[in-house]
């Protein structure tokens, strides 16, 4: 990647959290003192990223509230129980028009760090090394930076499902960067763990 490629982040942070428990928002649980999505996008930011757009829906005030002072763009997607492919078209259209690339992350992976996000951007190139993933042991694993030749396509995908399909479209323009440890992949899906994580941390 040459120092003058723009790559913007996009953090998907508009779900209900249905799996996580009635009334209870995954994007603002607690681990180590900090809501998961506040975790997130500290390491977006932080990142050689050029700039981050968080995407809301569900809990939108309170999401604003906890990512306040933070140099991100925050994007409200008023169809975003529609699924998943609503906010990833809510974040494409607030990149910028230079962006070479853009790097989707969830918000939902409390370990993701800066040098895991900065490992991808390095690695990327929009015409050698156009889709790059994280992988550990042979399981790949988000963020997931897409050249923007792959933009059009990602903006007319349907339902609850984001850049997979693409991944699946053109699995050999997709190349990894492997891991020292699995810990920044991890995910948080429910409640339970959670709190697993809890104790491990």
């Amino acid at each position: 990647m040459t120092v003058e490629t723009a790559i913007d982040g996009v953090l998907l942070a508009a779900g209900s959290s249905s799996r996580f428990g009635p009334g209870v928002a995954k994007q603002l649980a607690e681990l180590g003192g900090e809501p998961l999505v506040l975790r997130a996008a500290l390491a977006l930011v932080r990142s050689r990223l050029r700039r981050v757009i968080v995407v809301t829906g569900s809990h939108d005030a309170e999401v604003r509230r906890v990512l306040e002072g933070l140099e991100v763009l925050v994007v409200h997607n008023p169809s975003w129980e529609e699924g998943q492919s609503t906010s990833v078209r809510a974040g494409l259209l607030s990149v910028g028009r230079s962006a070479e690339g853009v790097c989707f992350s969830p918000c939902d992976q409390p370990f993701l760090d800066t040098t895991t996000v900065d490992l991808l951007v390095s690695s990327f190139d929009p015409d050698l090394r156009p889709i790059v993933v994280p992988a550990c042991g042979g399981r790949r694993g988000a963020p997931v930076l897409f050249a923007r030749r792959f933009f059009e396509e990602l903006l007319v995908i349907e339902g609850d499902r984001g850049g997979r399909e693409v991944l699946s479209k053109h699995v050999d323009l997709v190349s990894e960067v492997e891991l020292g440890s699995e810990k920044p992949l991890l995910d948080v899906d429910t409640m339970d763990e959670l709190d697993r994580l809890r104790r491990f941390l």
